[in-house]
């Protein structure tokens, strides 16, 4: 593919085009899990160590930081496509201004922190021990504000990403002209393996530049499948296991979720054919893999707390929420913590050593 992704100059194929924004979407789904994977313990630490009822000020924390985290996404991902975008247009002849439904699309995107508020106060509503609503008058008010905010905001979103999805048919369906025009000549299409070869094979050996390319395009793949995947075949089956009694409490809520989880395990395989390359023991491979351990552990508590909701009375379900899910502060959670940084510095360490410079050998 093209290595020239952030360059508004010259013309872009439809197959490079489409490589380079799933590069893009690579790199911001690595960018998530790396900022939501430092936001729990930075939101825990700050948390336990200034406030004495350490509840309330986590959750705020940790949704204030998801709602930065998700928005700078939201806003980021399509202005960085802007580049590649506008070479496509000039594939195919037309000028890079049109380019500016990306521009849109991340001005939709600002909506995204009123809602996360929205969130919070609810929250902070089911948090208060009192008699009195802080924000509201009442619970149909949380209701009916919130209700009214996300239907008028999915109606947005709806409309807007209908749109994007016609203006990115014609982008990646449209055939450049054949001939040179005002942008340039022809692109040329440098060979790629075949996918086995180039993603799924583990033998041999793989530059960096090759390495860092694959792997996000990879991730950007198995960001859909695999949870498209875990919903559409293993929640089925685990709903079934469930309502017979066989599968424990809140299996069917982790294989809705797992998938969400597990996904970078997809790029092992390249792990493994880098790590060779530098003279390193695949075995380190588990260091970079670290830090889905704690993520899956916290994804299999989430699912046992949401699947114990189902037993639970209608009223009793506040209670539970506040009691068991809100609070914060124990032992078992300071020690899930202190694991969560320990896999995460060994993910660091082994990450880094993947970038390690190519040797002359190499």
């Amino acid at each position: 593919m093209n290595d020239a992704i952030f360059t508004a100059s010259g013309r872009l194929t439809r197959r490079d085009y489409a490589l380079t924004i799933a590069v893009l979407c690579g790199g911001m789904s690595l960018w998530s899990f790396i900022a939501i994977s430092a936001l729990l313990p930075l939101t825990y630490i700050t948390a336990t160590a200034f406030f004495r009822e350490a509840g309330a000020p986590f959750w705020i924390l940790l949704i204030m930081g998801l709602a930065i985290l998700f928005t700078l996404s939201a806003i980021l991902l399509p202005l960085l496509a802007v580049p590649a975008t506008v070479r496509r247009l000039h594939d195919i002849g037309c000028g890079g201004w049109l380019a500016f439904p990306l521009v849109l699309m991340s001005l939709v995107s600002l909506g995204l922190p009123a809602f996360f508020l929205f969130v919070l106060a609810a929250l902070l509503e089911g948090m208060n021990r009192t008699s009195e609503m802080i924000f509201f008058d009442s619970p149909e008010q949380i209701g009916m504000m919130l209700g009214g905010f996300v239907l008028s905001y999915f109606i947005l979103c709806f409309v807007s990403f209908f749109i994007l999805s016609v203006y990115g048919a014609w982008i990646f369906l449209k055939k450049g002209t054949p001939a040179a025009n005002r942008y340039g000549e022809p692109p040329v299409e440098e060979a790629i393996p075949s996918v086995r070869a180039a993603f799924l094979s583990s033998t041999g050996t793989i530059a960096r530049r090759p390495f860092v390319l694959r792997t996000l395009i990879v991730l950007a793949a198995a960001g859909i499948i695999v949870p498209t995947a875990g919903q559409s075949v293993l929640y089925p089956c685990a709903a079934i296991l469930k309502s017979l009694g066989i599968a424990p409490i809140g299996t069917d809520f982790f294989a809705l979720i797992v998938g969400g989880t597990i996904y970078p395990l997809a790029a092992l395989p390249l792990v493994l054919r880098r790590l060779r390359s530098i003279g390193r023991s695949a075995w380190e491979a588990v260091a970079v893999f670290a830090m889905l351990l704690p993520n899956l552990i916290s994804t299999t508590e989430i699912a046992r707390f949401l699947g114990s909701l189902d037993l639970l009375e209608e009223d009793a379900i506040g209670a539970a929420v506040i009691e068991e899910f809100l609070s914060i502060g124990t032992t078992d959670d300071t020690a899930f913590i202190a694991l969560w940084m320990l896999c995460a510095a060994l993910s660091l360490v082994g990450a880094v050593r993947l970038l390690r410079a190519d040797t002359a050998a190499g």
